[in-house]
């Protein structure tokens, strides 16, 4: 079954690889960077892992895009059902 025939699970699957991503942007990496009450330490931290900090900004940027399509792949599969609701859906995302 490709994802064009089968919207629900391509938006199932987006939304996974959105909750994946958001949980490493937005958990995984401060937890390792950011030291609470001590800027000097959160600075250094970032300057030792320059890395994760910057794969931490894209997975923010890739997560807020894909986003985006998340609500697309849910509006193309709402509009089978009622075009209205799928256009109040995407509106109230």
């Amino acid at each position: 079954m490709s994802s064009t025939k089968n919207p629900g699970r391509f938006a199932g699957f987006l939304y996974v690889l959105m909750s994946i991503l958001g949980f490493f942007a937005m958990a995984y990496v401060p937890s390792k960077l950011i030291v609470h009450g001590n800027a000097t330490a959160t600075a250094n931290n970032i300057s030792a892992s320059e890395t994760l900090f910057r794969l931490g900004i894209a997975g923010e940027l890739i997560g807020q895009a894909g986003f985006i399509f998340v609500a697309l792949a849910l509006y193309d599969l709402l509009k089978g059902v009622s075009r209205r609701h799928g256009s109040l859906m995407v509106t109230l995302i």
